[in-house]
């Protein structure tokens, strides 16, 4: 498969399912959190599309009540999405946190960690010659 349609498609449904989330799920559950789609993984036979999310809820209890709203919606929203793109076969939808926010604000967290300590090292060198 051409690399630059793999790419379209995966855009497509990206596009697709934070639309879905936003117009309907919304409306329907209001228990739903902060949640966007980073990103789409299409198998290259177009038979898998993984799909990873980020969560940004105040609260880990408030991330998983958005977890498993949007889980209890997957097989809606393939249905529903699958309509919509018109791809001789769709593939099937699956769903995963995506880390790679968090793992950056614990890289960020311990870069301050780190500059801090360097800087009351650099205070305490200095008053203790």
């Amino acid at each position: 498969m051409d690399a630059i349609r793999k790419k379209r498609i995966e855009s497509l449904i990206a596009r697709e399912i934070a639309n879905y989330i936003q117009t309907i799920i919304r409306k329907k559950d209001d228990l739903i959190g902060l949640i966007s789609v980073t990103r789409v993984e299409l198998s290259p036979d177009l038979s898998i599309a993984k799909i990873y999310f980020s969560l940004f809820s105040p609260t880990e209890e408030e991330n998983k009540i958005t977890w498993s709203i949007v889980n209890r919606y997957k097989k809606i929203m393939q249905s529903e999405i699958s309509r919509q793109i018109r791809l001789r076969r769709t593939p099937r939808f699956e769903f995963f946190i995506d880390p790679s926010i968090k793992e950056g604000d614990r890289i960020i967290e311990l870069i301050e960690k780190n500059k801090k300590q360097t800087e009351n090292q650099q205070v305490d060198s200095s008053l203790n010659p």
